[in-house]
């Protein structure tokens, strides 16, 4: 697609990814860039973009290389989770053989008193197996199946998921029963945390550090309400540039 202008591939999975979508769009440059989601929910979620073309499913290493080569882009956004390591891998990868630039938005972390952290999802469970709580997932539907090998999982936890028929599957697929999966978008205030806490009867609420735009905050300080809140650390401390900086940088193309 040669355009004549400098062309740009966002790759979303995060809030962020919208924001950028919509500064784009009322910068009048919608129909300058593209946006990649994986999944059909992160699709629903720009429906009021307008003019931006979006491509919807997962794509490896190759599937995004061939992608930057067809459409010729002079400029590449990864804006996918923090913990999203593989996925900011293959963009990183793609965009070197393509010779492109990449640029990477960082959500900046949060930190708080009283809280627990780990460094995997395997030792959050492990922690959850030691005791006889009952607990809050926030960490996102694809980690569900580790933390269904906790003892008592059924009965004890309660999953809090996108609104997406996939989330809703692997909450069944875990084993846990409809009566304790919430199908919700966030970010959620701290008093909606509480009460859903005292709601389910829970004492611990495990999450990622998610940053402001995840809502980490909202959940860290259930710390000092006397609940137990578990983080799962991030995969690798990035380097990158923040929301506005990227902003910036799309004002100026």
């Amino acid at each position: 697609m040669a355009t004549g202008m400098s062309r740009i591939l966002i790759f979303a999975g995060t809030s962020e990814g919208h924001e950028l979508a919509r500064f784009l769009m009322n910068e009048g440059k919608a129909l300058q860039a593209d946006i990649c989601v994986a999944t059909d929910y992160g699709e629903v979620v720009l429906d009021d973009i307008e003019g931006m073309r979006i491509f919807t499913g997962r794509l490896d290493e190759k599937a995004m290389e061939d992608l930057i080569k067809t459409e010729g882009y002079g400029l590449i956004v990864d804006a996918t989770h923090p913990y999203a390591a593989e996925v900011t891998a293959c963009i990183s990868a793609a965009a070197a053989k393509t010779g492109e630039e990449v640029i990477r938005l960082v959500r900046e972390e949060e930190t708080a008193e009283g809280l627990e952290y780990v460094s995997s999802v395997s030792e959050a469970a492990e922690l959850l197996s030691q005791s006889t709580e009952g607990f809050l997932l926030t960490t996102g539907a694809k980690e569900l199946k580790d933390f269904s090998q906790v003892r008592d999982f059924s009965e004890r936890a309660v999953a809090r998921v996108l609104p997406s028929e996939m989330s809703l599957k692997a909450c069944l697929d875990a084993g846990l029963p409809p009566k304790r999966i919430i199908c919700m978008q966030g970010p959620f205030t701290r008093e909606m945390n509480v009460a859903t806490m005292e709601q389910y009867g829970l004492e611990t609420l495990v999450t990622k550090s998610t940053g402001r735009a995840g809502g980490f905050m909202n959940k860290a300080d259930l710390a000092d309400d006397g609940y137990r809140v578990i983080v799962i650390g991030r995969p690798e401390h990035e380097s990158g540039y923040t929301l506005d900086e990227v902003k910036e940088r799309l004002r100026t193309l």
